[in-house]
C-alpha cells in the first residue's frame, strides 16, 4: 500500500514538472550553416537573448538578420558548420493583432451625424506622398500676385519634410524648401540650428546616398583634410567579403559651398572683439558659413557659444571671445574657415575608397575643387579681360583693373560724370544730372597716398568719392576706382596608402600623396609649378610587458619620415595649428623641399600615466634647418597629478636661433580641494655675427590656483593669481620691458534648490617699463560675468539676472537705403529739401503699406573705436495665482494681481572710468564719452490677466539707444504710460479702452533736420459687435495731442479718428474685410521736415481718408484666391 501511494506522489510531481518544463522561455535550436531564412519560434524573441554560436565563436550582427518580434531569422553567409542559436522567447507573438472585442462595435467606416468626433482613418488618395510607413510634414504652394503698383509676380513655396521606410530595406529622410535665406544662423550658441540644410537621403545599413546640402569630412589618411559644406550628389556603399574583409566608397560630385581661409590673428590687449575675418585674397567682406569655424588660442581648440569660448557673427565676418578667455597682447589667435565666395561656380569632386582586414588596410583619395573660369558670377568679364588675365600667368597683383562702368542713368544708384581738371582726365565727379551722371565705380582702399581719390560724404544710397589733386605727382588719397580680379583657381590632391601589421606589435603604415594647384586657370603661364608630391612612411613598434611586476607597463616605439616637394599644395592644413610656430618658420618666407623626421618612444602606465620623449628634425630647401628635442607627458599617483610639455629647438637659417620652451602643471588633490601651479616659458633667440637680433624675446608666465575637487559638471569653483614677465632685445641682451599681474576665478552653484548661480571674472594689470622695445600702452582690464536665475513658490516668482563687463571695439556702422516694390519695404523717401538728392535724414518709417518702397540695409565697414562696456539684464515675474488661486479673502483678491518687469542696459565708452565703466546705472555720463548706448524698462502690472470678462493692464515703459554710425551718433528715446481695459459686456458685445502719456525724442549730430522732442497724449476706444463666430463689426476712434518742444520748433498736432472695421468669414470658403477711417488733423508748423512727417503720420492736414478691403476665397482645395487693396 505504501508503494503504491508512493508511486502516485511521484507521478503527481513529475506531470507538473514536466509541464514547466514544456513552458520555459529558453530555447536551443541547431540548424545548417548553408540555412536561408527560418522561424524560429512561433513567439516573439526576447532580443538581449540571443547568441549564434559557430563551435567557439560567437557570429556578430552584422552576420544574420533577425526580426525579433516574427521570429523570422536569416543567415548573410553560408557556413561548413552547423550553427547554434541560443535565445528566449516572449509570452506574446507581437507580430499578431490581439483584441478583447470586436471594434465594430464602437467603430464604424460611416459617420452619422451623431458621430461627429470618431476618429477616422486620415488616409487619401489625393495625398501625394501616399503610404502609411512615411512620415509627412510641410506644405506647398503656388500663387500669383498683381496691383495697380506692381507687376504681375508669381509666388511660390515649398516646405516639405519625409522620414520612413520606402521599401522593405530603404529608408528616407528628407527636407525639402525652396526659400532662399539670406542670413545663417546665429553663432551664439554651442549648437547650431542649421535650418537651411535642403537634402534627400536615402539609406540602409550598407547604403547611404544623399542629395542636395551635405557635409563631407575628412577621409581615412594624413595628408588629405577638409570639412566641407557641398550642394550636389554623394553616396555612400559598404560591403564585406567572403573572409569578412570590409571594403567602403564614397562618391561625391557637387557644387562647393565655401572656399578655405586660415588666419592667424595677435590679441590686442583688452579687446574681446570683434575681430574681423577677411578671405584668403583679402576681401574685407565676407560671408563665414556656419559652422565650419576652428578657433584657437594658444594651440589650443575652442567651443563655440555665449556660455563657453566665443561667439561668431557669420554674416559679419566679426569673431568676440566671452569673459572665460581675457584676450591680452600675447594671445595667438588662430582661426581656420570656410567662406562664401560667389566670383565663379565652384564644383568638388571627392572619391574615398578603403579596404580593412584583420592585417591590412589600403584607402585611395581623390579631391578635386575648381572654379568655372567661363561661369563668373557676382564679377563680370569681358573678353579683353579674360585676354589680360591669360597674360600674367601667376602674379596675382596684376589682376587690378579700373572699376569705370558706362551704365547711363539709372535712378536709386550713385553716379557720377567723367571730366577734366587741373591737365588731368578722366576725373569721377558726383553727379544727380540724369544728362551726366552716366557712370558707376566701385572704390577701393589702396593706401595713404596710393590713390586720388578720398571719401567726401554720405547719403542714402551709399558713400561718395572726391578726387583730389596730387601734390608734386604724389598721390593725396586712400581709394582709387579701381578693382581686383579674383582669378579662377583649381586645386587638386591624390592620396593613398597603407598601413600593415607585420606582427607582435610592430606596423607600418606609409602615404604617398600628388597635388595640382593652377592659380590662374586663364593662363598656361608659370604652370610648370602647378604639381607637387608628399610621402610620408612611419614605422611603429607597441610592446605590452607580460610579467605580474609590470605588466601594467607599455612602450610604444616610432620612427617616421615626411617630405614634400617645394609646390605640394594641400586642401587644408593638416599640420598641427602651431607647427610652423615650434619651428620658428612662421611669416619667414623659407622655401623648398620640406623634409621632417621623428624617432620617438611613449612609455605608459594604465594606472599612473604616460612619458613621451621624441627626436625630431626638419629642413626647407637650403633656408632653414632644424632639430627638437621634445618631451610631453601626464602623471597621477597618491593624489598627485603633473602634465609637462617641453622642447629645445637649434636652427639655422638666416639666423642661427635656440628656441627653449615648456609648460607645465603641478596638483596636489587634498580631498576637499586642489592646489596647483602652473608655469610657461619660452626663450627664443635669434643671433647673427654676435648681435642678438630685435625678434628675439623670453617671457615667463607662472600661475597659482585653488580649485574644488572632483567632477566640474556640478558646482564647482576655482580662483587663481598669475604673473607674467616679458623681455625683448635691444640688440646685444635681453632687458625686461613689461610685467603683468592678473587675478580671478569662477564660481558655479547648481546644487541649490531651485536656483542656478554662475560668477567669473578676471582682473588684469601691465605695466610696460620700456615703451620703445614694447610699443604696448599700459592697461588695466576687466572681464567679467555674473548669470543667476532662480524660481520659488512653484515657479510663482521667477528672477533672471545677468550681468557683464569688459572691453572691446565697436564697429561704426554704416547703411543705405535700396529700392524695393511698392509695398514691400518699410521707409519712404520725402525730399525735405527739393533736390533731387536722396539724403540720409529724408527717409521715414512709412506709416501706410502703399508709401514702404525702401528697406534699409547696414553694411560692415572697416571703421572701429576701442570700447569699454557693461550689460546688465533683470527680469522679475510675479505670478501669484499659481500659488493662492484656491484661497480666500485678502489673499484671494491679491491673486488677480500678476506683474511682469524688466530691465535692459547696454553700454560703451571710449575711455576707461571705473565709476560709469563697471556701474550700469550710472547717470552722470558725459555724452562725448559714450560710443553706444541702449536701455529698455519695461513693468507691466496685470489684473485679472487670464478672465474671459474683464481685465485691465499698465504699463511703464523706457526705450532709449544711442548708435555710432560712420557718419555721426544717432539717438533715439520713447518713454510711455499707458493703461488699456477690456470689458465683454455680453457674449456678443464688447469694449477695449487704451489711453497712453509719453514723450518721443530723436537726435543726429550729423544733421539737424532729424531733431524733435515732443510729448504725446491719446486715449482710444473700441466697441465690437460679433452676434456669431463668423461676422464681427468694430467701431472705434482716436483722440491724440503731439507738441514738439518749443526750442525745436514748437511744432503741434491734434488727430480726431473716427473709423470702423468689419470681417466675415466661411468656414472652408473665404473670408471678406474691410477698414474706413476718417482722420482729422490740426496741425502748425512746417510740413516738409522731419517731425513733420512723424506728427502728421505721413498724412497731410485737414480731413484725411484712408481705407484697406481683402478679400479671400478657398476656390478648390488646393487653390486659394486673395485680393487686397
Amino acid at each position: 500500500m505504501f508503494r503504491k501511494c508512493f508511486y502516485f506522489l511521484l507521478l503527481l510531481i513529475l506531470i507538473p514538472l514536466q509541464s514547466w518544463s514544456q513552458l520555459s522561455s529558453s530555447r536551443e535550436l541547431k540548424i545548417a550553416g548553408n540555412s536561408k531564412q527560418i522561424k524560429l519560434d512561433s513567439l516573439s524573441i526576447y532580443p538581449n537573448s540571443f547568441i549564434a554560436l559557430k563551435g567557439k565563436d560567437t557570429l556578430k550582427p552584422k552576420d544574420y538578420q533577425l526580426d525579433y518580434c516574427t521570429g523570422k531569422f536569416t543567415l548573410l553567409h553560408s557556413y561548413s558548420d552547423s550553427i547554434l542559436l541560443k535565445f528566449q522567447v516572449l509570452p506574446f507573438d507581437f507580430s499578431k493583432t490581439y483584441k478583447k472585442r470586436d471594434s465594430s462595435i464602437i467603430y464604424q467606416e460611416n459617420k452619422g451625424d451623431r458621430e461627429l468626433f470618431k476618429i477616422e482613418n486620415n488616409y487619401s488618395v489625393n495625398d501625394v506622398f501616399g503610404g502609411t510607413e512615411l512620415t509627412k510634414n510641410g506644405s506647398i504652394s503656388r500663387g500669383v500676385s498683381f496691383g495697380n503698383n506692381q507687376d504681375l509676380g508669381i509666388n511660390s513655396s515649398l516646405n516639405l519634410e519625409l522620414s520612413g521606410n520606402i521599401s522593405s530595406n530603404l529608408k528616407v529622410l528628407a527636407s525639402v524648401s525652396d526659400a532662399n535665406l539670406p542670413i545663417q544662423p546665429d553663432g551664439n550658441t554651442n549648437k547650431l540650428q542649421e535650418f537651411d540644410q535642403v537634402f534627400i537621403q536615402i539609406y540602409n545599413d550598407n547604403l547611404k546616398v544623399v542629395a542636395g546640402d551635405f557635409w563631407i569630412s575628412k577621409p581615412k589618411g594624413y595628408f588629405l583634410t577638409y570639412k566641407k559644406r557641398a550642394q550636389g550628389l554623394t553616396g555612400e556603399y559598404s560591403w564585406l567579403t567572403a573572409k569578412e574583409n570590409k571594403w567602403t566608397t564614397q562618391v561625391s560630385g557637387a557644387l562647393s559651398k565655401g572656399k578655405f581661409n586660415r588666419q592667424i590673428i595677435q590679441g590686442i590687449e583688452s579687446n574681446q572683439g570683434p575681430y574681423r575675418l577677411v578671405g584668403n585674397e583679402n576681401e574685407p567682406f565676407i560671408l563665414i558659413l556656419a559652422g565650419t569655424e576652428r578657433v584657437y588660442i594658444d594651440g589650443k581648440m575652442l567651443t563655440r557659444g555665449q556660455e563657453f569660448d566665443y561667439v561668431i557673427d557669420y554674416n559679419t565676418s566679426e569673431l568676440t571671445f566671452t569673459s572665460r578667455n581675457q584676450i591680452t597682447k600675447d594671445s595667438r589667435i588662430v582661426v581656420e574657415f570656410q567662406y562664401s565666395d560667389q566670383n565663379y561656380a565652384r564644383s568638388l569632386f571627392q572619391t574615398a575608397t578603403t579596404f580593412k582586414s584583420e592585417n591590412v588596410e589600403f584607402w585611395l583619395n581623390t579631391y578635386s575643387e575648381q572654379d568655372a573660369k567661363n561661369q563668373s558670377l557676382q564679377q563680370s568679364l569681358s573678353g579683353s579681360q579674360k585676354q589680360y588675365l591669360s597674360e600674367i600667368g601667376d602674379n596675382l597683383n596684376l589682376a587690378r583693373i579700373s572699376s569705370i562702368d558706362s551704365v547711363g542713368f539709372i535712378e536709386n544708384q550713385i553716379l557720377y560724370r567723367i571730366t577734366d581738371s587741373l591737365s588731368y582726365d578722366s576725373v569721377l565727379v558726383f553727379s544727380v544730372n540724369p544728362n551726366q551722371a552716366k557712370y558707376r565705380a566701385t572704390f577701393q582702399l589702396v593706401g595713404g597716398n596710393k590713390g586720388n581719390y578720398v571719401l567726401d560724404s554720405y547719403n542714402a544710397l551709399g558713400k561718395v568719392y572726391k578726387w583730389v589733386e596730387p601734390i608734386n605727382g604724389i598721390p593725396q588719397g586712400q581709394y582709387a576706382p579701381s578693382r581686383l580680379i579674383v582669378t579662377p583657381k583649381q586645386n587638386q590632391v591624390v592620396s593613398s596608402g597603407a598601413k600593415i601589421k607585420l606582427g607582435k606589435g610592430l606596423t607600418i603604415e606609409s602615404e604617398a600623396a600628388i597635388s595640382t594647384m593652377d592659380l590662374n586657370t586663364f593662363s598656361t603661364i608659370n604652370n610648370e609649378d602647378n604639381q607637387g608630391f608628399a610621402e610620408k612612411t612611419k614605422l611603429s613598434h607597441h610592446l605590452e610587458f607580460g610579467k605580474d611586476s609590470v605588466k601594467n607597463w607599455s612602450i610604444e616605439s616610432k620612427a617616421e619620415v615626411e617630405f614634400l616637394t617645394l609646390h605640394f599644395s594641400p586642401i587644408e592644413q593638416y599640420r598641427l595649428v602651431e607647427f610652423d610656430r615650434d619651428w620658428n618658420t612662421r611669416n619667414r618666407g623659407y622655401t623648398g623641399n620640406q623634409l621632417a623626421a621623428n624617432v620617438g618612444s611613449n612609455l605608459k602606465n594604465k594606472k599612473f600615466g604616460s612619458i613621451n620623449l621624441e627626436g625630431q628634425h626638419f629642413s626647407i630647401g637650403n633656408d632653414y634647418k632644424g632639430n627638437r628635442l621634445a618631451s610631453e607627458g601626464n602623471w597621477k599617483q597618491n593624489g598627485w597629478e603633473a602634465k609637462w610639455d617641453a622642447s629645445a629647438l637649434y636652427s639655422s637659417a638666416i639666423d642661427n636661433n635656440n628656441f627653449l620652451r615648456h609648460r607645465a602643471t603641478i596638483s596636489k588633490d587634498l580631498k576637499y580641494f586642489k592646489v596647483g601651479f602652473t608655469d610657461d616659458h619660452e626663450l627664443n633667440k635669434f643671433q647673427n655675427n654676435n648681435f642678438l637680433k630685435t625678434n628675439s624675446y623670453q617671457f615667463y608666465d607662472q600661475q597659482f590656483y585653488i580649485t574644488s575637487s572632483g567632477d566640474s559638471s556640478g558646482s564647482y569653483y576655482k580662483l587663481f593669481y598669475r604673473e607674467r614677465y616679458d623681455q625683448r632685445s635691444d640688440s646685444s641682451k635681453l632687458i625686461s620691458v613689461a610685467k603683468a599681474r592678473t587675478a580671478g576665478g569662477e564660481i558655479k552653484l547648481a546644487d541649490l534648490k531651485n536656483q542656478r548661480l554662475t560668477v567669473l571674472g578676471a582682473y588684469r594689470s601691465l605695466v610696460v617699463s620700456d615703451t620703445i622695445l614694447l610699443p604696448q600702452t599700459p592697461e588695466n582690464s576687466l572681464v567679467g560675468r555674473v548669470d543667476y536665475e532662480a524660481r520659488w513658490w512653484k515657479s510663482a516668482l521667477t528672477l533672471n539676472t545677468f550681468y557683464e563687463v569688459g572691453s572691446g571695439l565697436e564697429q561704426k556702422r554704416e547703411f543705405q537705403y535700396l529700392k524695393v516694390n511698392d509695398g514691400q519695404g518699410i521707409y519712404t523717401w520725402v525730399d525735405y529739401n527739393n533736390d533731387g538728392v536722396k539724403d540720409l535724414n529724408e527717409f521715414e518709417i512709412a506709416q501706410y503699406i502703399d508709401q514702404a518702397s525702401y528697406i534699409r540695409v547696414f553694411t560692415p565697414s572697416n571703421a572701429y573705436v576701442k570700447t569699454y562696456s557693461n550689460e546688465f539684464n533683470q527680469s522679475i515675474y510675479w505670478r501669484p495665482e499659481r500659488i493662492w488661486n484656491n484661497k480666500k479673502g485678502i489673499l484671494k483678491v491679491l491673486s488677480l494681481f500678476s506683474d511682469q518687469a524688466r530691465l535692459r542696459i547696454n553700454r560703451k565708452l571710449n575711455n576707461f572710468d571705473a565709476n560709469t565703466a563697471f556701474n550700469p546705472f550710472a547717470t552722470n555720463v558725459d555724452d562725448n564719452r559714450l560710443v553706444s548706448a541702449g536701455s529698455t524698462v519695461r513693468n507691466s502690472l496685470f489684473f485679472n490677466r487670464t478672465s474671459s470678462v474683464v481685465s485691465a493692464e499698465y504699463t511703464f515703459q523706457d526705450v532709449r539707444n544711442k548708435t555710432l554710425l560712420a557718419s555721426g551718433f544717432d539717438s533715439k528715446k520713447n518713454a510711455s504710460h499707458e493703461i488699456s481695459l477690456r470689458w465683454n459686456i455680453i457674449t456678443t458685445f464688447s469694449f477695449e479702452m487704451k489711453a497712453q502719456s509719453g514723450t518721443k525724442l530723436s537726435s543726429a549730430d550729423y544733421t539737424i533736420g532729424r531733431n524733435y522732442n515732443y510729448n504725446y497724449q491719446l486715449i482710444q476706444p473700441s466697441f465690437s459687435f460679433q452676434p456669431s463666430t463668423n461676422f464681427r463689426i468694430t467701431l472705434d476712434g482716436r483722440l491724440a495731442n503731439k507738441l514738439n518742444e518749443l526750442a525745436l520748433g514748437g511744432e503741434k498736432c491734434l488727430i480726431k479718428e473716427i473709423g470702423s472695421s468689419a470681417k466675415y468669414n466661411q468656414t472652408d470658403k473665404g473670408s471678406l474685410q474691410g477698414e474706413f477711417k476718417m482722420i482729422g488733423m490740426n496741425y502748425t508748423g512746417n510740413t516738409n521736415s522731419a517731425v513733420g512727417f512723424e506728427l502728421l503720420e505721413s498724412l497731410k492736414p485737414g480731413v484725411n481718408y484712408t481705407w484697406n478691403f481683402g478679400y479671400q476665397r478657398n476656390i478648390s482645395k488646393n487653390l486659394q484666391m486673395s485680393i487686397q487693396y
